[in-house]
């Protein structure tokens, strides 16, 4: 397969990805757990097979992340799923750690606009951490709430994503202040 082709693919299921969220979340609205299973495993599948793409492919024509902006949609999506077909999970499960992710989350987000240019890292632990957080409804639909799995998962993806601030935080102490036009 040539690289051209590789990258259209790539492209192709992560476009899949970001319009599943819609049906989804239809289904989610009307309490039908196991056609959103199947659909967010067919969501996350997607997720793994543009990865292998990627890595065969052409480099994308633009400097976004576009991957990566998919992936944070289909977790943001993700929290509000779960708010719609597990009862109680926000009460029980949202501190500390949803601040913590937010806030993560908002300054990578200021950073990625502030230095567009700014290569940003892909860590396997981040990788396992997001691979994770994709588990976790598939499991809750299955078994309903499971405590211990649910904060394990919210302790792996705080931790990933605070290794890749702190990444990020270096990277941008790094770069070159840029001087202003006179």
């Amino acid at each position: 397969m040539n690289k051209d082709t590789a990258r259209k693919i790539a492209d192709a299921l992560t476009w899949s990805r970001i319009w599943s969220a819609v049906p989804i979340t239809l289904l989610a609205w009307y309490e039908l757990k196991w056609w959103v299973f199947a659909l967010y495993v067919a969501a996350v599948l997607t997720d793994l097979l543009d990865g292998m793409f990627a890595r065969r492919a052409s480099p994308p024509a633009k400097d976004i992340d576009f991957d990566g902006l998919a992936d944070l949609l289909l977790s943001v999506m993700t929290l509000l799923w779960l708010w719609l077909l597990v009862p109680g999970f926000f009460p029980k499960y949202w501190f500390p750690y949803l601040p913590v992710l937010v806030v993560l989350e908002l300054y990578m987000s200021l950073v990625r606009i502030r230095c567009p240019d700014l290569a940003i890292p892909h860590f396997q632990f981040g990788r396992f951490a997001m691979a994770l957080f994709f588990i976790l409804l598939p499991v809750l639909i299955v078994w309903n709430d499971v405590p211990w799995f649910v904060h394990l998962v919210f302790i792996v993806g705080t931790a990933g994503k605070v290794q890749l601030t702190w990444a990020i935080v270096r990277l941008v102490g790094r770069e070159p202040a840029s001087e202003p036009n006179t």
